[in-house]
């Protein structure tokens, strides 16, 4: 979840956060922080759209961003979109430890939907700098 400095609850975040969204509409990483709000409160329709906004603005910019959209649309009985989106998060380099973690869970969440690891791993990027957790 987002941490927005100065708010005592994740509803206050999400006002603070969605101003400045307003402020600037086309900045994927903000649209991005709206969304892990919204999922944290378990709004996944409202999350769904935040997620997928970033993703149109800046394709494949984040691993964990197509994690998220992957999860929100499974929750939302939109399971082949999903799994598409987790692979797509998973075929991304991880730019960092944020991304390293989507990509992670996006493989969790694979095999909970039910893709075999042979199709896991045909998509899969192993990032070498995560794979020894040197980080």
């Amino acid at each position: 979840m987002a941490k927005v400095y100065g708010t005592n609850s994740v509803e206050e975040a999400l006002v603070h956060l969605r101003k400045v969204s307003d402020g600037n509409p086309n900045d994927p990483f903000t649209l991005h922080a709206v969304g892990l709000q919204m999922h944290a409160v378990r709004y996944f329709s409202e999350a769904q759209k935040y997620f997928q906004k970033a993703e149109d603005i800046k394709a494949g910019f984040s691993a964990s961003n197509l994690y998220y959209l992957g999860d929100c649309l499974r929750k939302n009985g939109r399971v082949d979109e999903s799994i598409e989106c987790l692979k797509k998060a998973l075929s991304l380099p991880a730019r960092n430890k944020v991304d390293h973690k989507g990509k992670v869970a996006a493989r969790r969440l694979l095999v909970i939907c039910g893709v075999g690891e042979s199709e896991i791993a045909a998509v899969e990027k192993v990032d070498e700098k995560y794979a020894t957790n040197r980080y």
